[in-house]
């Protein structure tokens, strides 16, 4: 009779340990991927498109690595409409879960990554040539990285 209470109780310990981090995983969000980002300029909403990505997630009993290839934002952007700026305008870039990764962007020259735009912390200062350009944002945090696309028509 011993026995039976002594494996009733490891079954019963077994259960609940496993319960309880069942429990503790779904209580703590964790992202798969990076956040969204979100281009203001002159308070004009911009859309953006994430490209490909690379994103590690730390669990408490388990990581987890993402890649995500996507095309190029050359190739992103022709889907995407242009939004009307004016020459020398600022871009505000944010992130929808409010990180503050470091930041690099670029102008698209067809199909090659051209010269790569001032960036003050968030702020991004758009090229003063008249036109259609297509900008990449690149994203760096501690656990991943990302691309982000926007196309913006300077008159």
């Amino acid at each position: 009779m011993k026995i039976n209470q002594c494996i009733m109780f490891f079954f019963m310990l077994l259960f609940c340990i496993t319960a309880g981090c069942s429990n503790v995983t779904k209580e703590v969000p964790t992202k798969e991927e990076p956040p969204e980002a979100k281009v203001q300029i002159n308070d004009k909403n911009i859309q953006t498109t994430k490209g490909s990505y690379s994103w590690e997630t730390k669990g408490l009993l388990s990581n987890s690595s993402v890649i995500a290839d996507a095309a190029a934002p050359y190739q992103l952007a022709e889907d995407m409409a242009a939004k009307l700026v004016e020459k020398g305008s600022i871009a505000n870039v944010k992130f929808t879960d409010g990180s503050k990764p470091q930041l690099e962007a670029y102008i698209w020259e067809e199909e090659v990554r051209g010269k790569r735009l001032s960036l003050n912390e968030s702020k991004l200062t758009l090229p003063s040539q008249s036109g259609k350009h297509v900008i990449e944002i690149f994203a760096n945090w501690p656990n991943g990285d990302a691309s982000y696309t926007f196309v913006a028509e300077v008159q």
